[in-house]
């Protein structure tokens, strides 16, 4: 089976997000860097919500929704959005007598 094109989009957009994290720390001393970027955890959970990204994008393919690589690369980029929002809890709603 092969993966389609949108798949590795997904994928890019994932690696957009994740290099933007750490793009926006360029200007910090090294020795001021968080202690988290040497854990092992961290780069693992990093690579899982870059494999996200090109897994979202693969969902909505088979789902038929067709996506132009911009819209793959950009919904591969918000996966971590596009996941908290499928797993916040329900609103809360009051039963009316």
């Amino acid at each position: 089976m092969t993966l389609p094109l949108e798949f590795w989009f997904g994928l890019a957009g994932g690696v957009f997000a994740e290099i933007l994290g750490l793009w926006k720390m360029r200007q910090v001393a090294p020795q001021e860097l968080p202690h988290y970027l040497k854990s092992a955890f961290y780069w693992l959970m990093t690579l899982a919500m870059i494999a996200v990204g090109g897994i979202v994008a693969f969902v909505y393919v088979k789902s038929g929704i067709a996506l132009s690589p911009l819209l793959a690369v950009n919904v591969g980029a918000s996966a971590p959005l596009i996941i908290g929002s499928l797993t916040a809890s329900p609103p809360n709603v009051t039963k009316v007598p």
